[in-house]
């Protein structure tokens, strides 16, 4: 695990956009991170509000479940909602809680929010990659592409994750030159940093999605704070990975099939966020 963390040397000034300042600095003297821990430098994931919305709310068999958003951060001076399944028993309190990650090509999806609260436990199952699959409420790719297009009035639109001014979108990524994991540098408003950066990267957003997912957990009334539990599988398993290794309030942790790869530093595209880091 990340065990300190990089105090980064005042006076760096911050972004200031419509929706308030910029979740990260600026980089210093034009340097990209060169580690994990100066990756995430003085990082807070419970410093900005949530902005929580709901979209969607039913139950199914003694199980409440929610389509919902949340702030990841300010980007570009543009807001990333994160929208995500939340789940759990009806009438639960102080109950473990999870963070469900899928892999590539996959959903968040209700039917693991069901199964979880069947054995007593709240879910967070996380929207990255901009699907959904439960049972009154889908977004495919075709549906995420009518959101990004902004076409509101197709009776198929329905309201999903917004990365805003980046992109951690995944099979498709939002902008055709994006490959998810380095992001080409951008100046015009689709990486973090104007260089090659692991703050591009989609694995660092991603991560940094669900550790903002943690604190959605943290904040609901039927989860105990200090029961928080991470698990996926696939690109979700190294997810996983990343999120345990840099977020103390992870309590448990089941990565599957991921972060067991060769993913080393001689074959990854940024040791920052290279699996033996984490």
């Amino acid at each position: 695990m990340l065990n300190k963390t990089l105090i980064l040397i005042a006076g760096l000034s911050w972004t200031l956009s419509s929706f308030g300042e910029e979740t990260l600095k600026p980089l210093k003297n034009g340097i990209a991170p060169t580690s994990a821990e100066e990756l995430w430098g003085d990082y807070d994931p419970r410093k900005e509000p949530l902005d929580t919305e709901i979209l969607k709310e039913w139950e199914v068999d003694g199980t409440i479940i929610k389509v919902i958003r949340f702030r990841v951060g300010i980007f570009k001076g543009k807001k990333a909602m994160l929208a995500a399944v939340y789940g759990y028993p009806k009438d639960a309190k102080n109950l473990p809680g999870l963070v469900q990650i899928h892999g590539a090509g996959q959903f968040a999806t209700d039917k693991a929010v069901i199964a979880n609260a069947k054995e007593g436990y709240t879910t967070v199952s996380i929207s990255w990659a901009g699907r959904i699959d439960a049972s009154q409420y889908r977004v495919d790719n075709a549906i995420k592409q009518l959101y990004w297009d902004g076409k509101t009035d197709d009776p198929k639109h329905l309201v999903t994750t917004d990365w805003g001014g980046v992109d951690a979108h995944h099979a498709p990524c939002r902008y055709p030159t994006n490959n998810f994991v380095t992001n080409p540098p951008s100046a015009s408003g689709t990486t973090v940093d104007p260089i090659k950066s692991a703050r591009n990267s989609g694995w660092f957003l991603a991560a940094m999605a669900a550790r903002r997912a943690i604190t959605f957990l943290e904040q609901q009334p039927q989860v105990d704070k200090n029961k928080i539990g991470v698990y996926g599988h696939s690109m979700g398993g190294k997810l996983t990975v990343m999120t345990a290794g840099s977020d103390k309030r992870v309590k448990a942790a089941a990565p599957s099939c991921g972060g067991i790869s060769d993913l080393e530093y001689k074959t990854y595209a940024f040791k920052e966020t290279c699996d033996e880091n984490y």
